[in-house]
C-alpha cells in the first residue's frame, strides 16, 4: 500500500511537472555537419506559435507534454517531434535537420522559372510519399534522426484516418518552409538593415502568414510589408 502511494506520489508530480512546462530551450543543427541552423522556424503546432533560431541555432519556445514541435529552414527537409517522457526531464533538447539532396530521381522539370522552394518541395514531397507506400514502422520515431518527418505516431499506417493525418501534417509543414522561402532573412535585412538580435526579433514577431504570401506574390509586396511593420518595431522601443 505505501509503495502504491508513493508510485502514485511520484506520478503526480511528474504530471504537474509535465503540464507546467514551458519556455523549452533547444538547439537545430545541421545533421551532416552539425554546425547551427540560424533562422530557422520553430513551430509549436498545437498552439501554432513560431519562433526563430538565433545566430547559434538556438531557441526557446512554450511546449507542453504531448503537444507536436516542428522545425524548418530552406535548403532542408523539416522535421517533427512528439514532446513526450523522452524530453519532458530535458533542461535542452537538441534537434538536426537533414539536408535536401537535389535528387529528383525520373522526376523532370520542364516548367521554366521554377522556383528553389518547388524543386526542394518536390523533392520532400517524393520522399512523404515514397514513405507512404513503403510503410515501416519507424524504430527512432521518438527521437529527432534528421531524417525527414519523425512523427511519434504510427505516421504512415494502412489505415485512412493515420494517413490522413500524416498528410495534415506534412500539409502544415510545407506551409512553414513556404513562409520561410518568401520571407528569408537575406530579403529582411535588404529592406530593414536589421541584423543580430534585432533581426530575430523582427522575423519572429512579424512572420507573415503563408495565406498573406500566396496573395501576395512580389518582392515590392513584401518591400511594403516589412516598411509596415518596421514601423511598429520601432515603435514599440
Amino acid at each position: 500500500m505505501r509503495k502504491g502511494m508513493i508510485g502514485l506520489m511520484l506520478l503526480v508530480c511528474f504530471t504537474v511537472h509535465a503540464q507546467k512546462k514551458a519556455g523549452i530551450w533547444g538547439y537545430l543543427r545541421d545533421s551532416a555537419t552539425h554546425e547551427p541552423i540560424v533562422l530557422a522556424s520553430i513551430t509549436n503546432l498545437n498552439t501554432k506559435n513560431t519562433v526563430m533560431t538565433g545566430n547559434n541555432g538556438r531557441f526557446k519556445i512554450d511546449l507542453s507534454a504531448n503537444q507536436v514541435l516542428s522545425f524548418a529552414a530552406v535548403g532542408y527537409h523539416f522535421d517533427t517531434i512528439h514532446y513526450n517522457k523522452d524530453f519532458l526531464l530535458k533542461d535542452t533538447i537538441d534537434l538536426f535537420l537533414s539536408p535536401l539532396a537535389h535528387n529528383l530521381g525520373n522526376v523532370t522539370v520542364t516548367a521554366r522559372g521554377m522556383s528553389r522552394y518547388q524543386l526542394d518541395s518536390i523533392e520532400r514531397r517524393k520522399d512523404f510519399l515514397q514513405d507512404i507506400v513503403n510503410y515501416t514502422i519507424p524504430t527512432i520515431a521518438a527521437a529527432n534522426s534528421g531524417a525527414g518527418i519523425a512523427l511519434n505516431i504510427d505516421r504512415f499506417s494502412r489505415h485512412e484516418k493515420n494517413k490522413r493525418k500524416a498528410f495534415a501534417f506534412f500539409e502544415s509543414n510545407e506551409k512553414e518552409q513556404y513562409i520561410n522561402y518568401r520571407f528569408p532573412s537575406s530579403t529582411v535585412t535588404e529592406f530593414s538593415s536589421l541584423k543580430g538580435e534585432e533581426l530575430q526579433q523582427f522575423m519572429q514577431q512579424y512572420r507573415p502568414s503563408a495565406e498573406w504570401l500566396r496573395k501576395n506574390k512580389t518582392e515590392e509586396d513584401i518591400k511594403y510589408y516589412i516598411n509596415d511593420k518596421l514601423k511598429l518595431f520601432f515603435k514599440r522601443g
